[in-house]
């Protein structure tokens, strides 16, 4: 493998390089990252050369290049403005507008308020000036005068004087009405809340429900005989009236029952079912009723 070894120009760092020995091409140095470029001697070897880096234009900042393009401009306008008068008394006209309306739009007290403020004023003057007319009226003399002013010690022991209930005329304004209490009012019980009556649900024909027909009904554990019949009270949408005799026999109701059929009705499957029992059922008065078989 052909490997070249070089030194930084500028670092002066060892430099090896191998199968990159390509005149004119350029890479940074490992250490002090200055650009250098691979160059070919008279005698035919490669050797290495420090890059000058480029001088920096020494003309204005972008920043100072924008500002005086938009002063340019800006004077253009100017210019344009003061040669047109037509556009500068419209231009004038239309600030003075635009003015106004902020002000008319930010301005808190409306004026119609401030009419209605500066009218109630008056008002409210003379009726304050009013009532402290009829307050105190000039013939009407200090309750506290009423009395002499007695020494201390003489004082203590007389008895004070009796003041006469005068009626105080007072202005209609501040006048309060007072409801006087009615004699002998019943106490006020409010009514008890009457409980909501139900709507009247319709009835289900028994008739037809029992001849709905199924197509597979399958009860392959074994379930009480009484959980059985709640069952078909809830497809038949009715309750079943039991015999006394089917009532009180608890053991009869416990009776384990499993049964699978299809392509049936709900008849066939509450007669099968209640055979399981020696039980059998008859429809009466739009109600089922639930008995024991007859003995053959």
């Amino acid at each position: 493998m052909d490997i070249t070894t070089f030194q930084c120009p500028h670092c002066q760092a060892m430099l090896r390089m191998r199968n990159r020995q390509v005149e004119g091409s350029t890479f940074p140095c490992p250490d002090c990252g200055q650009q250098l470029r691979i160059t070919s001697t008279p005698q035919g070897e490669l050797s290495i050369s420090h890059i000058e880096p480029e001088p920096k234009p020494t003309g204005p900042s972008p920043l100072v290049i924008k500002a005086r393009t938009g002063w340019k401009q800006l004077q253009k306008a100017g210019t344009y403005l003061l040669a047109s008068p037509v556009l500068m008394a419209w231009l004038v006209a239309g600030t003075g507008a635009l003015i106004l309306l902020l002000l008319i739009l930010f301005d808190d007290r409306p004026s119609a308020q401030i009419a209605d403020n500066q009218a109630a004023e008056p008002e409210t003057v003379a009726a304050d000036a009013e009532s402290e007319t009829t307050d105190t009226p000039a013939d009407q003399t200090p309750m506290a005068q009423a009395v002499p002013e007695l020494p201390a010690d003489e004082n203590q022991n007389q008895p004070e004087p009796e003041v006469p209930d005068q009626a105080v005329d007072v202005p209609f304004a501040h006048q309060v009405l007072i409801a006087a209490k009615p004699e002998n009012l019943p106490p006020l019980i409010a009514p008890k809340p009457q409980p909501v009556a139900q709507p009247a649900m319709p009835q289900t024909d028994v008739t037809l429900a029992l001849q709905i027909p199924i197509l597979e009904f399958r009860q392959t554990d074994e379930i009480p005989l009484k959980t059985m019949m709640i069952q078909f009270e809830e497809m038949l949408d009715t309750r079943f009236e039991l015999a006394e005799n089917v009532k009180n026999d608890p053991r009869l109701l416990e009776t384990p029952i499993a049964l699978s059929r299809r392509n049936t009705t709900l008849s066939n499957l509450l007669e099968q079912i209640l055979s399981e029992g020696a039980l059998t059922f008859r429809v009466k008065s739009n109600k089922i009723y639930i008995e024991r078989a007859a003995a053959p």
